[in-house]
């Protein structure tokens, strides 16, 4: 969906610029005088205004020797995009976006896979007597082994959306475990006989979504990124 050239926390003074002088800084907050002196910046010698999520034009600013620009106003000028991540406190800069919809599998195929087998579009598996592609499926041998699929997501997807639900034995409840870089964000409970659920995956930027099945006979269809 992106592709990730770098962040930058909220404590990084460029592009945190506020009309009053005020700047935040991680936890902190300082005052300090800066100096407007009506900068203007060129693009291909092409006066531009630079402006924030509103709309609003902002005016870059002067501050201990240094200009500043608003990070969202000036990636537009270098036709990227930018997302902010509230919980991490970041600013993320890509230079490509796909829109939210687009299947993990095209865009993210896994690396690794332990007893799961991939359904690409035009390949179809059936939970509750409907059809459902892109996406995988947990085996139903090796019935005492965890089925796992790992996933390189480089920081480029704010979370993930799909279907869960039983391909059969579906008698027997089942555990699916979403883990981003070593952390468990989200666990799915398959009750026995219990139709497919739909559910999104806050995996926030993380480099490595690890997909864990408990269990047997359990698909996860249609994973889209957002």
């Amino acid at each position: 969906m992106k592709n990730s050239l770098f962040k930058v926390g909220l404590g990084v003074l460029i592009g945190m610029m506020l009309s009053s002088g005020i700047v935040y800084a991680a936890s902190t907050r300082k005052t300090i005088d800066v100096t407007y002196n009506s900068i203007k910046v060129y693009k291909d010698k092409v006066l531009c205004e630079l402006k924030d999520a509103n709309g609003t034009v902002i005016e870059p600013f002067i501050y201990n020797g240094t200009t500043y620009m608003p990070v969202r106003g000036t990636a537009s000028l270098a036709d990227m995009d930018v997302t902010w991540d509230g919980a991490t406190q970041s600013v993320y800069l890509w230079d490509e976006m796909a829109a939210d919809g687009t299947y993990l599998l095209d865009v993210c195929p896994p690396y690794s896979l332990d007893c799961f087998d991939t359904y690409n579009t035009g390949k179809t598996f059936e939970m509750a007597g409907k059809k459902y592609s892109n996406g995988i499926v947990g085996r139903n041998w090796y019935y005492g082994t965890n089925k796992v699929a790992l996933f390189n997501l480089d920081s480029r997807y704010a979370a993930i959306e799909c279907t869960i639900g039983h391909t059969d034995n579906d008698h027997e409840e089942k555990t699916v475990l979403f883990i981003v870089d070593g952390k468990v964000v989200k666990e799915v409970v398959l009750e026995p006989e219990c139709l497919p659920k739909k559910v999104s995956i806050p995996v926030k930027y993380g480099l490595q979504l690890k997909i864990q099945l408990t269990g047997r006979d359990v698909g996860l269809g249609n994973i889209t990124v957002k």
